[in-house]
């Protein structure tokens, strides 16, 4: 009951739709007396108009079958239940969009922020238990005391067991394309050329236009992300199975730029501390 004892009416379906509509056009009314408020409000109904128009492209199918209102405003106060619903489907469907800053039902979506995929070597407490074996093997030459630490309680093995590790890498492994140490050494450096992969929380982040090229461009660029990892389980592997042998190559991959050969890339069952 509301206040007073008069019951609270709940509109619905059609009715509703077009009492939202009417309010919004009673909202304009009121701000255009107001040159400068009437044209924020008219910017926002020609940015809403496209993202419509993105949702139309992006995902037809479910545009089709929207039951979304236009008029309403959804989670994201500044947009309608339809717009809301497009932002949804990107961050279920294409990347994680409303990750990071964009958590807050004042956010605007004209520019957008994404969040670091790879490990913050920066600002964050490493936690080599979480890491893949690979990854881990590749901080030796980031965080060498942590790393070899790990390794040692892991495996048994030190810094004493291998050549010393040189302060900088051989300026031909970066060159390397295709090269399993090669892809894993741009990744823990953050510098493949993926913008979810070298980006980390200390830097300032890049802002993306929301519009159809840049939400196609970052879609491929996070499975490519994903796949960058999902390729480090044979690397795992190996290192699991000979943590010897594939850290030595590793190391002198780093130092002299020797790509491994295919002897070196054969999973082995040697022990971890031969």
């Amino acid at each position: 009951m509301a206040a007073g004892g008069a019951q609270r009416v709940s509109f619905t379906g059609h009715f509703a739709e077009r009492l939202s509509k009417s309010i919004e056009y009673l909202s304009f009314k009121a701000q255009s007396h107001n040159a400068l408020a009437a044209h924020d409000h008219v910017s926002a109904v020609i940015s809403e108009q496209k993202k419509y128009a993105l949702y139309r492209d992006l995902f037809p199918a479910e545009w089709a079958t929207s039951q979304a209102s236009f008029y309403r405003r959804g989670y994201f106060v500044k947009y309608s239940e339809r717009a809301n619903e497009l932002f949804r489907l990107v961050n279920d469907k294409c990347f994680p969009l409303l990750e990071y800053w964009h958590d807050d039902p004042e956010s605007e979506f004209e520019h957008f922020a994404i969040p670091p995929l790879n490990v913050d070597l920066c600002c964050e407490e490493i936690y080599f238990e979480e890491l893949r074996l690979s990854y881990a093997a590749g901080l030796l030459f980031y965080v060498r005391d942590d790393a070899w630490g790990f390794f040692k309680r892991k495996f048994g093995v030190s810094a004493s067991d291998f050549p010393t590790i040189e302060e900088s890498p051989h300026k031909s492994i970066w060159d390397k394309d295709g090269c399993i140490f090669g892809d894993l050494l741009r990744l823990v450096d953050h510098s493949t050329g993926n913008p979810w992969l070298d980006s980390d929380y200390c830097q300032m982040a890049d802002w993306y236009e929301f519009n159809r090229e840049t939400i196609e461009e970052l879609t491929r660029e996070y499975k490519a992300a994903r796949d960058a990892f999902d390729r480090l389980d044979t690397l795992d592997a190996m290192i699991e199975a000979d943590p010897k042998k594939m850290l030595s190559a590793l190391i002198d991959f780093w130092n002299n730029g020797n790509a491994p050969d295919d002897t070196t890339l054969t999973l082995t069952n040697g022990s971890k501390t031969q």
